[in-house]
């Protein structure tokens, strides 16, 4: 396979033969690359790879142009499992195939009882039904039912302008709305060769960690609360509190929504002035605080003996499915987008990602608190050198690119959002520049397929809420 290259097209590799294409696809996983996403057109099976090291985008295509039989056994007969989501959907939309989307076989024995809990839940929880069948306390199986909150946001772009589609794209996951509007403006740049300026790329990387920075919050705030600590739980939502006045007195909008567009920024909804050295000082502050608590929490008995081995993620489970972001990092697993294939600013910043291997929801709320910090103080870095003033003055004279003519057919957009990696492949029409198709693959996702295996991990009932919370995963960002 060829060693490097930043987009799709230049580095493609199409088959005829079905089982030909399973194979090198489980041969690539198994050596050195990352699978992205699994897509279907009319005539194409199609999965992007990245490359582990170098961060090279890889297409291996299937035409399927004049197949009528079954197609054979899908990728997760062959224990390729981080796609399965996708190939649920994909079996869904072509039953011809064979493929069989199915539940998991229910677990049946003497004394085991199906303890259903959701859809519909207390307090702002997404809708998901949890079916988790139970020995007395201990769990032995989990079973996930998806869709109640389906939007099909990937159908309602279809034929829409790029203009048109951004708006539903920046609504997908409310708390990851910065990633999927960057993720969406770098398949379109990709697609239509554009490059932005170092202004609007310093920008692009400073408001992608602050919604890290206040995910993160949200996160670890849920996991107090989840042992009881609603103390901890108050001032973690109260510094996540701060960080979305931050955005708001330097974007204009509390979840920077409509910041990251394609071509660049925009400015429009920026208040006139900020204070910026007041907004570092803040985050300094911030900073501090988060370590103060982080370091009360490592000191605190009950919370400690609640995290410690719960919920730890089976080996198989990580090997077959690849778990992404801090649940993927807390597993052993050190794979982030901004590392392996850098984009927006990233390339001139040096990250330590951690990395743990124990798997459990301790390791996950360490990854967080260790994320969170790296997070603060490249935000302040940027802070220190970034010219607002000069940034508005440049996207107020930005020319926009013409949307209807795009140089390739196909862009594709890798980013790291806060619960790790985000891919988006689009199909353009080449006359109109309409969206032709929309795929995208979600961390939450592929996580939700590792969620059930850990669960039922040698966990009880009142492990539940803890691993839950430690996950940290959406049900939007599932559903799509």
């Amino acid at each position: 396979m060829p060693s490097s290259t930043t987009t799709v097209d230049s580095n493609r590799q199409r088959l005829s033969d079905y089982p030909q294409w399973l194979q090198v696809w489980q041969r690539a996983r198994e050596g050195e690359y990352e699978t992205v996403i699994l897509s279907a057109s009319d005539d194409m099976l199609s999965v992007v790879l990245m490359h582990r090291q170098t961060g090279a985008v890889y297409s291996l295509d299937w035409s399927r142009s004049f197949q009528q039989k079954p197609l054979g056994p899908p990728p997760s007969a062959l224990g390729i499992l981080e796609t399965l989501s996708a190939e649920h959907e994909l079996a869904r939309q072509w039953p011809r195939w064979g493929w069989r989307s199915g539940r998991r076989p229910p677990v049946r024995g003497k004394g085991l009882f199906i303890y259903p809990l959701g859809p519909v839940r207390a307090d702002v929880a997404e809708s998901l039904l949890y079916q988790l069948t139970v020995m007395g306390d201990d769990i032995v199986h989990v079973q996930l039912e998806n869709g109640f909150k389906r939007r099909h946001i990937r159908e309602l772009a279809v034929s829409r302008t790029v203009s048109s589609a951004y708006s539903l794209v920046s609504v997908f996951t409310t708390t990851s709305n910065v990633h999927h509007s960057l993720a969406m403006a770098q398949a379109v740049e990709d697609a239509w060769e554009v490059d932005i300026g170092p202004g609007a790329a310093v920008t692009r990387t400073l408001v992608a960690e602050l919604e890290r920075a206040a995910s993160h919050l949200g996160d670890l705030a849920a996991i107090a609360v989840s042992t009881g600590l609603t103390v901890a739980q108050m001032e973690f939502l109260h510094l996540k509190e701060t960080i979305l006045r931050i955005n708001d007195q330097l974007f204009g909008h509390r979840y920077s929504r409509h910041t990251v567009i394609p071509g660049g920024i925009n400015t429009e909804l920026w208040p006139r002035q900020a204070d910026l050295v007041q907004i570092r000082q803040i985050v300094t502050n911030v900073l501090t605080e988060v370590a103060t608590i982080a370091r009360d929490l490592e000191n605190t008995t009950s919370f400690l003996d609640r995290l410690h081995g719960a919920g730890t993620v089976p080996a198989q489970a990580v090997a077959a499915i690849r778990p992404v972001g801090p649940v993927g990092r807390a597993a052993g697993l050190a794979m982030d987008v901004r590392q392996v294939h850098p984009y927006a600013d990233y390339p001139h910043h040096n990250l330590h990602i951690p990395v743990l291997s124990s798997g459990d929801s301790y390791a996950r709320f360490r990854i967080r608190v260790a994320e969170l910090t790296v997070s603060l103080k490249l935000i302040h870095e940027i802070l220190r050198n970034w010219d607002r003033d000069a940034i508005r003055v440049q996207s107020d004279k930005l020319t926009r690119f013409d949307e209807s003519r795009p140089r390739r057919r196909t862009g594709i957009g890798l980013v790291e959002a806060p619960r790790g990696l985000l891919a988006y492949q689009i199909h353009f029409s080449p006359d109109t520049g309409r969206i032709a198709q929309l795929h995208v693959a979600t961390p939450s996702q592929r996580n939700w397929a590792v969620y059930p295996v850990t669960m039922a991990n040698g966990n009880i009932l009142q492990d539940f809420p803890i691993v839950d919370a430690s996950f940290s995963l959406s049900v939007a960002g599932w559903d799509g």
